[in-house]
């Protein structure tokens, strides 16, 4: 019984945001989802993203962004954001004191955006209200959001995870924008400041390794980074980095205390703290006396970074890194 309750809700749910479309039809700007070559002005640009192509004319003034990702790269481009989707659920309508309540980006934004509501559940009926020219997202959003969105406005998906991801996004999104010249010069400034800093810690970090662990308050739901965003810019600094498996297996501390490394990233998730994991590795008998942790090369760090994913977060993890190591 429960569940076709909950699936006669998500039904009427999404009937309910379509009547909402049509009824706000009349004020949607011209920007259609797909177009023949022949009917693309000149002022449109069709763009590639996960989903698919999209196609944009003119210049969107309301562009939302439903995760950190995505607002990184805007706030990169010089775009404020019409409405943006947090990690965490925010009780209040729009983002009023941005630099307080936006980890990492708050302090460059200069409007107070329309609250979404939580990254992996962002409100359709606020979109709807919102009116929006373009909706940016994630991949892992585009299976079961991508109609509902697509019919609010033009909506795109990007992969921001790995390595590069952002690049590849903002260089579509740019496209979108009509900000290529902003994106190049991010781009320019983010492998400039990486070649810089590899040059001042070479003395430090060439040839050692480092691990990153995500640190739970329960030990036993550790786990070893995969190959991702911040294990990518470590190896870009010069760091040989000892990765996990993708799906991110539990590690005990026994396990932790056996891998042989140079140096231990720590970036405590869940409801952990970073004071918190400081105290768990201080007074573990084991964590304790792992020789990285005896050398002092343990480092704690915010777990946000590694969900934001983008040119300005790469910027403050790769100064904080810098302060940290500076020899």
């Amino acid at each position: 019984m429960k569940f076709w309750f909950r699936h006669i809700k998500l039904l009427l749910l999404s009937l309910c945001t379509l009547i909402l479309v049509a009824a706000c039809n009349s004020n949607t700007p011209q920007l259609q989802s797909r177009e023949t070559p022949e009917n693309i002005a000149s002022d449109c640009r069709v763009i590639q993203h996960d989903g698919g192509e999209i196609n944009i004319c003119g210049q969107p003034q309301k562009v939302v962004a439903l995760s950190p990702p995505l607002l990184d790269i805007l706030l990169s481009l010089g775009v404020q954001p019409a409405g943006y989707a947090e990690v965490d659920l925010l009780n209040t309508k729009v983002f009023d004191n941005p630099s307080q309540q936006i980890r990492f980006l708050g302090d460059r934004i200069t409007t107070q955006p329309v609250n979404l509501g939580d990254r992996h559940n962002p409100s359709l009926e606020t979109l709807v209200q919102l009116k929006p020219d373009l909706i940016l997202g994630e991949k892992f959003q585009l299976e079961t959001n991508y109609k509902l969105f697509s019919s609010i406005a033009p909506t795109a998906f990007f992969d921001t995870g790995g390595k590069t991801g952002w690049k590849f996004a903002m260089e579509a999104i740019a496209q979108g924008l009509n900000r290529e010249e902003q994106a190049k010069q991010a781009i320019a400034s983010h492998n400039q400041l990486v070649k810089t800093v590899k040059s001042q810690l070479a003395p430090v970090i060439s040839g050692q390794t480092i691990i990153v662990l995500g640190w739970q308050q329960f030990v036993k739901e550790s786990f070893i980074f995969a190959p991702d965003f911040i294990t990518g810019l470590l190896e870009d600094l010069g760091f040989q980095v000892i990765v996990g498996e993708v799906d991110r297996p539990n590690i005990s501390i026994e396990a932790v205390a056996n891998i042989k490394t140079d140096h231990i990233l720590v970036m405590p998730t869940g409801d952990n703290t970073i004071e918190n994991a400081k105290h768990q590795w201080q007074n573990d008998p084991i964590l304790r006396l792992i020789p990285a942790v005896q050398a002092g090369k343990i480092y704690f760090l915010d777990y946000q970074l590694t969900r934001i994913r983008g040119p300005i977060v790469a910027e403050i993890f790769i100064n904080q890194i810098r302060q940290l190591l500076q020899p």
